[in-house]
Formats: C-alpha cells, structure tokens, sequence
C-alpha cells in the first residue's frame, strides 16, 4: 500500500506540535513520508477494521480507509474536518480518546492498530503496551513506529527547527519493544535509512501480533 498524501494546505495541525509541514518541506519531507510508508509496509494483508491512535491532522486518512471499510481515528485533540478524507465507502469515525483511559476505547474490536510517533511521548510505556493489546481482537496486528531518540537525533530535530525534542520523547525504543514484547509477539521491523543497522537507523516500524 502506497502513501496518499493530500495536496498541500488540504490539512490543518491539530496543535502547536503537529509535525504536518514537514511532509511538505523538500529536505526533511522524504524522511517524515517514509517513516509512514515503512509503517504501511508492515500492515497486513487483510483485515477490516483498523484503529489508529494518534491521527493528529490525518495525514493517514485518506490511506487508510482506501485499505480498510472500517476506521476509527482516535486523539487527544482532533483537527477539524477529518470527515471529508475519508475514502469513499469506508466507514469511518473519530473519536477523542486517551490510550490509558480504559472507557474510551473498547476492548478486542480492531483486526489491526496503527500507532506510529505515539509511544515515545508516553513515560508508562508498559500501559500504553497493554492498552494497545486490548484492544487489538485475538489474532490481529498492531504496527508501531517510534524515532531513534539519542543525540544524534536530537541535533537532526534542532537542525530542522524543533528544539529541545528530549522533552517530548520520554521513552526510548528500547524501553517501548519491552514493553510490546510483554504482551504481544514481534512479526517484522523496518528502519530508516533501509537496510541499515538498528543501532543506526533514524525511524523503525515494528509489526506485533496479538
């Protein structure tokens, strides 16, 4: 499945830290574009309902619900208008949910759970990783992405002109494969740069299955 990205100016950030631009931005808009279709790569190949956690402006919308009749979009904020990026005969509703907070998602009702750039903002990772598995059905599959967070991409977010990004990535991708791995199986990973060493790379997906 291939990216969709809508036309530029067709979104609106749904906050101050909505990395949205970026996409757009020629040098760092092949990297914030890869880091979804690595995401993408990992889905499988069949499924009908999906639940992503964290759909900030909906730069996944329209991919999504081409892919899957069933959606539901969940955030702590939502942007305004996420209704019409819906792919034509995808069912789809968006919902202002907290992963933590039990109530707001139900249980064992999604064959596959997209949460990409979510988890290293999270400080309990091992709730945020149980969370995940509730409300993954038996058998389905959730695919992660997090950053690489270190000093070297500390510098690259400075370079781009998002400072201080230590203070938002609270938990390393060590910290949230454990967690995953106490309750979920691991299937596949994708990095960027491709093919390049974990220990090297700047974004990986992981795919996980219940």
């Amino acid at each position: 499945m291939r990216l969709v990205l809508p036309p530029a100016g067709t979104l609106r950030p749904n906050n101050e830290h909505d990395p949205l631009p970026y996409y757009y931005r020629p040098l760092t808009g092949w990297l914030y574009r890869m880091r979804l279709q690595i995401g993408l790569d990992l889905l499988p190949a069949e499924g009908r309902s999906v639940l992503e956690i964290g759909v900030g402006s909906g730069v996944l919308v329209p991919t999504l619900t081409t892919r899957f009749p069933a959606y539901t979009g969940a955030d702590l904020v939502l942007a305004d208008d996420l209704a019409s990026l819906v792919a034509p005969r995808c069912q789809a509703r968006f919902v202002r949910a907290d992963l933590l907070a039990e109530a707001d998602l139900p249980a064992a009702a999604f064959d596959t759970v997209v949460c990409l750039s979510v988890l290293e903002h999270i400080a309990d990772v091992d709730a945020a990783a149980r969370a995940l598995a509730r409300v993954l059905a038996p058998g389905g599959t959730l695919v992660a992405g997090y950053p690489m967070v270190s000093p070297l991409m500390a510098v690259l977010f400075r370079t781009i002109g998002f400072a201080n990004i230590g203070a938002h990535h609270v938990a390393t991708p060590r910290a949230v494969e454990r967690a995953l791995r106490k309750v979920l199986r691991p299937v596949a990973r994708k990095v960027i740069p491709p093919l390049a060493p974990v220990a090297l790379a700047l974004y990986q997906c992981t795919s996980w299955r219940k």
